[in-house]
């Protein structure tokens, strides 16, 4: 019997990606960011979250993938990481879709210019691609801390 997750489903270059949906806290829109001197590159500021600060990545440019434009679809993906906050910055977040694990392909070497050590998988939904993240890779939540 085949396991059923929860994904959501954004796009980066219209190239559709998921994180499993219990990695995100919540959806929100592109809030007003706060600058901070020798951020790394592709932190973008901080902002205050339900009395969290929460630092914001820019998740394009983390992969390499070139930099957010951002538009009205721009969301900010809020995402506890080790235990921390974190907004990392999507073109779009489009759906909440059921992914059934026998769907799952192992990871190519690399894909939409990912790498590999970041990519837990690739899944054919409806004959559509979607490239499964793994965000704890992705993001070394050090590597942002700025309390």
């Amino acid at each position: 019997m085949s396991e059923v997750s929860k994904f959501i489903i954004f796009q980066l270059n219209h190239e559709r990606f998921a994180i499993n949906i219990q990695q995100v806290r919540s959806i929100e829109k592109m809030p007003e960011l706060t600058t901070m001197p020798q951020m790394p590159q592709a932190m973008k500021g901080i902002f205050e979250l339900r009395g969290a600060i929460t630092p914001v990545i820019d998740l394009k440019e983390k992969l390499e993938m070139g930099q957010a434009e951002y538009s009205e679809e721009t969301r900010t993906l809020i995402l506890t990481i080790d235990g921390n906050q974190l907004g990392v910055i999507v073109d779009k977040a489009t759906e909440v879709v059921n992914i059934s694990d026998d769907v799952i392909e192992p990871p190519p070497e690399m894909v939409a210019g990912v790498e590999r050590e970041y990519i837990t998988g690739v899944a054919n939904q409806d004959g559509q691609l979607i490239v499964l993240l793994d965000l704890d890779r992705v993001l070394n939540f050090a590597e942002f801390n700025v309390s």
